[in-house]
């Protein structure tokens, strides 16, 4: 505003000055003097000098070329002046926004990346532990008191088992307990033997038709 306040105190001491260059040079001719076109003339020019330093004071404000609105104002008087008032960005407005957008959607892409990650590694995680649970669950007493007996009570092994490492044929479930399972099984002599396994040492117990 300070600037505008400025061009227009400059160019009204120059309009000034020619108003009385050629008021002496109309005195000195002896012409008739028509004060009404005089004022005309200067309220003309003034309105479009109006105009055109409050376009040029806007574009200024708004970091534009101050001369070039300055020239278009006075082209277009008063309506060039309004139009730029609403629609003027300020210089490098529009590219700050569109980097700003831009940066805002690479963080929404990458926190929407980070969340299906952290998704899928939960999935993951909760896959792998009910996987656990089920190993871990199925050596317990409920099962060995299903697979002991086949439909009509018959012994339904032999079964497969690898025990703290070692693999052992056992031939027949004896008694299912709430911490280990009571079996029969043969040694490397072929002889039979009771052994008393607990859950928590068997890795794999399977049903197998080789004995």
């Amino acid at each position: 505003m300070a600037a505008f306040i400025d061009i227009l105190k400059h160019i009204g001491a120059k309009i000034l000055e020619l108003t009385k260059h050629f008021a002496g040079v109309t005195a000195d001719a002896q012409l008739e003097f028509d004060m009404g076109s005089w004022l005309t003339i200067v309220l003309v020019i003034l309105c479009l000098l109006g105009s055109a330093c409050w376009a040029a004071s806007i574009a200024a404000a708004r970091r534009h070329p101050l001369w070039l609105h300055f020239a278009i104002g006075f082209v277009v008087p008063w309506i060039y002046p309004i139009f730029i008032l609403f629609k003027m960005d300020i210089h490098g407005e529009a590219e700050r926004r569109r980097v700003e957008q831009e940066a805002l959607q690479k963080k929404a892409e990458a926190e929407a990346e980070k969340q299906r990650i952290q998704e899928q590694l939960g999935k993951e995680r909760e896959l792998q532990n009910a996987e656990s649970g089920i190993e871990e669950k199925k050596w317990n007493q409920q099962y060995f008191d299903k697979i002991g007996r086949d439909e009509e009570g018959r012994n339904a092994g032999p079964w497969k088992a690898v025990v703290s490492g070692n693999e052992v044929i056992v031939f027949e479930i004896l008694e299912a307990e709430p911490e280990l399972v009571y079996v029969v099984f043969k040694d490397s002599k072929g002889t039979p033997k009771k052994m008393r396994i607990p859950y928590a040492r068997i890795e794999s117990w399977d049903k197998t038709y080789d004995y």
